[in-house]
């Protein structure tokens, strides 16, 4: 995993490794600031191989493609879980699906120790199967909390919640948290001149 670039292209709130690996899959689809990035085959390998996800021999096909914009639409809803506390039966079901289909890769450390194999992938699928090893080692470790969608709608960019009271809400509270503020006060303003 290319951790600085990774880090440099989410900019701020940047999750630890791996779970980075998860944060940049799910920032990966269209946004205000940013384009799809797992718009075709082609574009989607260099993207992963870019990043040091994917091995740089490994191949993307365009149904390897797609079964990542669904483990993406899983773990974003699961992400935003996390914020709003709804939780999303169906994309749960699915990631289920998806993780029975794709083993979790470890690796046997020299003192016996276990952990999900972080070695850049050598195919969509084994990508997959690391992408949910993440997620389970996030889970155990609690860092997957920390983990959430921004409340701005026009944002929704996955951010790393580093505040003590685990109370985070915007990417960036100079951009996306002081537009959300200024438009409830606009909002209070135009009520209370109205009322």
């Amino acid at each position: 995993m290319e951790t600085a670039a990774i880090s440099a292209w989410i900019e701020d709130k940047v999750a630890p490794e791996p779970l980075l690996a998860i944060q940049a899959l799910a920032n990966s689809q269209a946004s205000e600031d940013d384009p799809e990035q797992l718009v075709d085959a082609t574009g989607s390998r260099e993207w992963l191989t870019g990043f040091g996800l994917l091995a740089p021999g490994a191949e993307v096909s365009e149904e390897g493609r797609k079964q990542l914009v669904e483990l993406r639409r899983c773990v974003r809803a699961l992400i935003d879980a996390n914020m709003t506390g709804d939780q999303d039966e169906a994309a749960s079901a699915e990631l289920a699906r998806i993780a029975a289909r794709h083993p979790v890769p470890v690796h046997v450390g020299a003192d016996g120790t276990i952990d999900v194999d972080l070695e850049p992938a050598a195919s969509v699928d084994a990508l997959i199967a690391q992408m949910i090893g993440i997620v389970l080692r996030a889970q155990i470790d609690g860092s997957w909390e920390r983990l959430k969608i921004c409340a701005a709608d026009s944002c929704r960019w996955a951010f790393f919640d580093v505040s003590k009271n685990r109370g985070g809400h915007w990417c960036s509270m100079e951009v996306c948290g002081n537009r959300e503020k200024n438009r409830a006060y606009r909002e209070r303003k135009s009520s209370a001149a109205t009322s």
